[in-house]
């Protein structure tokens, strides 16, 4: 996928990564005389592919992002795949896993802190079934931590990723024809670069950090000022009405932007503090979020 890519050219980078085996059910345009695919459902069992590859950092970022109508199939490669990703850490016994979060993980809510610190219990919007399967997964992964004391567990929680990535962001789900407001509503956004991303990932396995970590760049901007950037025209529309139309307009599959739980995010920001991995790695970000969700437009106007 499009983070594994990232991330596989930006660690074959360090001298001291001798191999790097990616697992996905379709190949990648990434090669590298480092770099080993093997195609593989995560629905199955791998214990075999990490034990004879000697893994011993094991990255989990295989997920369903963006929305399907298949939530049976999308649930078991997000929830069966993960306990198959455990599973073969613990037989291969690797030094580190990594896990793949979200801030979405605590949820959009009227009551929301300003900033969400790490040690804050984690309450997805029940109506959304991404963040919930990020937040059962990231809850396995801190059981798992402690059921195996000697595996250095990282988990980071990302805010959108942007950067010169096109339609593989997420973000692209935002772009319609005319865009829709929730009436009375204009929650801050954060945004983080990819290219950051990827270094903050990396300081992370190379020195070895264990616990929980939010990834987010400087500042951000409200929703009203995206759409100000993206140059589009917008309506806005009681949240109730925008609730119904996208709920039933799901249900028919008439649409496959968004399931209706997406839309408390037009609603209730989801900010989190990065003070933690400031203050862990001393990587300083290129990027402001402002900067960030810039360079992602840009490239996608071109």
């Amino acid at each position: 996928g499009y983070l594994g890519t990232l991330l596989a050219k930006r660690i074959a980078q360090e001298q001291e990564v001798e191999s790097i085996t990616g697992i996905d059910v379709k190949e990648p345009s990434f090669t590298h005389p480092k770099f080993t695919f093997i195609r593989h459902d995560v629905r199955q069992s791998f214990d075999s592919i990490f034990t004879e590859n000697k893994i011993d950092t094991a990255l989990h970022l295989a997920f369903i992002v963006v929305p399907i109508h298949d939530e049976k199939k999308s649930h078991e490669i997000n929830i069966q795949g993960s306990k198959n990703f455990l599973e073969a850490s613990a037989k291969a016994k690797v030094e580190q896993v990594y896990y793949m979060g979200s801030h979405t993980e605590y949820g959009a809510f009227p009551h929301n802190p300003a900033l969400f610190t790490e040690d804050m219990p984690l309450n997805p919007n029940p109506d959304y079934p991404y963040p919930g399967d990020k937040a059962q997964v990231d809850l396995m992964f801190q059981e798992f931590g402690k059921q195996n004391p000697d595996i250095c567990i990282t988990i980071g929680r990302t805010v959108a990723v942007t950067g010169p990535c096109g339609d593989a962001c997420g973000l692209k789900e935002l772009f319609l024809p005319v865009m829709v407001r929730a009436a009375g509503k204009n929650p801050l956004w954060q945004f983080i670069h990819e290219d950051d991303l990827a270094e903050i990932i990396v300081r992370l396995l190379q020195q070895r950090k264990a616990g929980i970590y939010n990834f987010s760049a400087e500042g951000g901007l409200t929703y009203n000022e995206m759409i100000k950037k993206m140059g589009k025209p917008s309506i806005s529309l009681p949240s109730w009405l925008l609730y119904q139309g996208v709920k039933i307009s799901w249900k028919l599959q008439l649409q496959t932007k968004s399931q209706p739980g997406g839309l408390h995010m037009l609603e209730y920001p989801i900010n989190i503090s990065s003070q933690k991995i400031k203050e862990a790695t001393g990587y300083k970000l290129r990027y402001t979020g402002e900067e960030a969700f810039g360079v992602f437009l840009k490239n996608r106007r071109t």
